[in-house]
């Protein structure tokens, strides 16, 4: 079988892309399975770098991949990505169970990713090579290359459903494919050297055996996922969001864990629930409803309620997944409670159900599923709350009647954060005297909040007294009952500063114990971490001390290695091919170093500018993805959907290119870069409050919104990188690899150092960014070569852009080289 050399490298790069994006979302998911959520985040930067690490490596080393045994090079490499993939898989899985954070543990987690890098790395080198050797089709192969991530992206939903694992198999085989693709196209040419078919042969069969087995008798199993007892769990159960486990019953209550940070118990149907804070709404309004209770779970809040005689209870659950667990094994168990005609039940975010709804409810309760531990060791700082938000609450407060209560159940030591947003919301809907309408009591290291529009009588405080002291609880804050000086600050009528809360704090540290060292301003939806309370002025203290960070910020911890990571690389791809191209400059003859000097164009505007759109790009997205998100109310689908949506339009602006001239692009691009910077300044200032109008449209409004967010910046963003391409092509294509690899580590470093500027000052601070990332590429436009044609110009321009589709592509666009000067050099 023939296939033209066109077809294959088109095919093969689309394949690559697929792989990637399926393993790294796979990834994602086993390490918050093995290390905890916070360390997802970690998995999510494997793309970039693995790009950026292939393509520096395809700088200094030319000959790892070039004609002509260009696509018997970029053949092995798939099929090398494709075993990596599962040395990993195994790797990750078959370990002993180990807590991270934990002493040792920071050798093994660096090891881990390591070993996650390498498939990367390679697919990354393979990808570096198409561009290099194929430049003049950058705008068709940089479509192809996101169609095949968006494709990824769509497996991805079907593929964790299996577990995440077999997801990875998956992946392995669609780098394997990738192989098949390259090898075929290396046969089309007389000159082109022949890939090795029995090495890609056998990653093909090995990955489809592998997973083959595992589905006919499963072998591949996380041995130390994050659970209590793996000798007490009864099932195990993937979703698109996490892994679902469940304890076997003791006592008459099963408990179903999320991910490690989260559990909601199954109770036994005869078992009745015991007693909980949340419960205190009940003792106001006894029977009188309805109710709505946001995160379903185990069901433990809906069987309260309908214990308590309501007659009409919503329950709002997210995960698909929980309510598969609730619906088929423990359907029996639970005494069939989702489906019992009082209850109610809705597949939804809580936040768009609250915006939608026309309901008025006379209770809502918001239960806590993280686990006390996840919540003292700030495992939940990256985690977005929809719902715990300034306007969250505010959406939820207009969902009451009059005399209706908000109920709001946190771990203890995120009460006063609790607190203060919802004395903050209580104002905003005009309350005077915050204090006058809350109430709470805790136990079992766990707080809950009760909140009314109206004051809370004196007789509603002595019921919800008596109801307390019934139970044991403890009560933490009553309208009569003397506060802390921080939390008479933080229900004061008049919104506190956060000088003042922390002077306060200061106060009275002799008697609390500790001064106020938290953040304890109220959440809103442009900075959404409920979860994370540390300082910005306490932020450089705080990651000096490595020790403390790891024990408690676990979150912030990882966010910090994956920046230092990030940043040592990026200064590495700087550094060593810049020194690598200065040895070879100075090996080579006088004149040999006046030409190959005189041929290229400086690289240092080249390399600022792909690593402005690098960076660019990368924190827009991760903005705009965030909103997309938001409006998106599809349950456990939204980020592929997003991912998709988002791909497929910068591909489709890459595409639109491919007209552009070399000799154009220089203006295009500044003109595009200058768009671009103008639109995340605008979006700094509207996105928000447009989103957040957004939910509380329809479903398919809601989406035409999404797209209309997304798509304009997909398309000026994907535009980039194939002008500078273009430009970079026009006079120095062998300094490709390097810009491309500063364009991948530039992209993961600003993943981490835009988490971390939304943790501290919000998303239309990251959105400010990515405008000033912008203006820098703007800025730093390399002009390109006089003269420079257009890339379409030649219809039957092969991958290398100079010979006809059924011949072998030659060395360099301009004609072959020695290999000495297959570097370009340092000006």
């Amino acid at each position: 079988m023939r296939v033209p050399q066109r077809s294959g490298l088109f095919s093969g790069v689309a394949a690559l892309a697929c792989a990637s994006v399926l393993l790294e979302i796979s990834l994602a998911r086993i390490y918050a399975a093995l290390f905890g959520e916070a360390h997802a985040f970690l998995a999510l930067s494997l793309s970039l770098v693995g790009a950026g690490v292939g393509g520096a490596l395809l700088y200094v080393v030319p000959s790892l991949a070039r004609p002509p045994a260009l696509f018997a090079r970029m053949a092995i490499l798939a099929s090398l990505a494709s075993g990596a993939t599962l040395a990993t898989v195994i790797l990750l899985a078959h370990r002993e169970p180990l807590s991270v954070p934990a002493p040792g543990s920071l050798p093994w987690l660096a090891l881990c990713y390591a070993a996650s890098t390498v498939p990367f790395a390679l697919a990354g080198l393979a990808l570096a090579a198409a561009i290099r050797h194929a430049a003049r089709e950058m705008p068709r192969l940089y479509l192809l290359d996101l169609a095949g991530g968006a494709l990824g992206g769509l497996a991805a939903a079907g593929a964790l459903r299996a577990g995440a694992p077999r997801a990875a198999l998956a992946a392995a085989i669609f780098f394997a494919v990738a192989g098949i693709f390259f090898y075929l196209g290396s046969r089309c040419c007389e000159g082109e050297e022949r890939a090795p078919g029995g090495l890609v042969a056998t990653f093909v069969l090995g990955s489809f055996v592998l997973l083959a087995g595992d589905v006919g008798a499963p072998w591949l199993r996380l041995a130390g996922i994050r659970r209590a007892s793996p000798d007490r769990t009864e099932l195990e159960a993937w979703t698109e969001r996490s892994l679902i486990t469940v304890d076997r019953p003791k006592a008459g209550a099963a408990l179903m864990r999320l991910g490690g940070a989260a559990a909601s118990p199954i109770l036994d149907a005869k078992t009745t629930p015991p007693p909980q804070p949340e419960d205190m709404a009940y003792a106001l309004h006894k029977d009188q409803g309805p109710a709505l209770v946001v995160g379903a779970g185990g069901g433990r809040d809906v069987r309260v309620a309908l214990k308590a005689g309501q007659k009409d209870v919503v329950a709002v659950e997210g995960d698909r997944g929980v309510l598969e667990v609730m619906r088929g094994k423990y359907a029996a168990f639970s005494g069939n409670l989702f489906d019992k005609p009082e209850v109610h039940l809705v597949v939804s975010d809580g936040r768009s159900f609250a915006r939608r709804t026309p309901l008025l409810f006379r209770n809502i309760v918001i239960p806590s599923t993280d686990t006390v531990e996840a919540s003292t060791t700030g495992a939940l700082a990256l985690s977005e709350s929809r719902l715990l938000t300034l306007e969250g609450v505010g959406d939820l407060f207009s969902r009451l009647l009059p005399e209706g209560t908000l109920v709001l159940v946190r771990a203890d030591a995120d009460f006063d954060r609790l607190l203060s947003l919802a004395a903050a919301a209580l104002r905003r809907a005009g309350v005077a005297a915050p204090k006058d309408h809350l109430f709470a009591c805790s136990a079992a290291q766990k707080t809950a909040l009760l909140a009314r529009r109206t004051p809370l009588a004196r007789e509603d405080v002595d019921a919800l007294r008596r109801h307390c002291r019934k139970h044991k609880f403890s009560e933490v804050l009553a309208p009569d009952r003397p506060a802390t000086p921080v939390r008479s600050l933080l229900v004061a009528a008049a919104a506190p500063s956060a000088s003042a809360v922390a002077a306060r704090g200061a106060e009275g540290a002799a008697a609390e114990g500790a001064a106020a060292e938290a953040d304890l301003t109220p959440p809103t939806d442009d900075r959404p971490f409920f979860a994370y309370t540390v300082p910005a002025r306490r932020l450089p203290a705080v990651l000096g001390d490595v020790g403390a960070l790891r024990a408690g910020q676990t979150a912030l911890f990882a966010l910090a290695l994956l920046l230092a990571v990030g940043a040592a690389l990026f200064a590495l791809g700087v550094l060593l091919p810049a020194l690598a191209a200065r040895r070879l400059r100075a090996r080579l003859a006088p004149h040999d170093a006046a030409a190959l000097a005189s041929s290229s164009a400086p690289p240092a505007r080249a390399l600022a500018f792909f690593a402005a759109i690098g960076a660019g790009f990368a924190l827009v997205e991760l903005a705009v993805l965030r909103h997309g998100l938001l409006l998106l109310d599809l349950p456990a689908h939204e980020l592929p959907a997003v991912l998709v949506i988002l791909l497929v339009s910068a591909g489709v602006g890459g595409f639109l290119t491919a007209r552009v001239p070399p000799g154009a692009a220089t203006a295009v691009s500044g003109r595009v870069a200058e768009a671009l910077a103008v639109a995340a300044a605008l979006s700094a200032v509207g996105l928000v409050p447009l989103a957040r109008w957004g939910l509380g449209l329809g479903t398919f409004p809601r989406a035409i919104l999404a797209i209309a967010i997304l798509v304009p910046f997909g398309v000026l963003a994907g535009s980039l990188a194939p002008l500078g391409v273009k430009i970079v092509d026009s006079v120095s294509p062998a300094l490709l690899p390097w810009c491309w690899a500063l364009c991948a580590l530039a992209g993961a470093t600003g993943m981490a150092l835009g988490a971390l500027c939304a943790l501290n000052l919000g998303y239309s601070a990251l959105l400010l960014g990515a405008g000033l990332a912008y203006l820098l590429a703007a800025a730093t436009v390399p002009p390109a070569a006089a003269g420079a044609t257009a890339a379409g110009d030649d219809e039957r321009a092969a991958p290398s852009g100079g010979a006809a589709a059924s011949d072998p592509p030659p060395r360099d666009a301009a004609g072959p080289r020695p290999e000495a000067l297959e570097a370009a050099p340092i000006a």
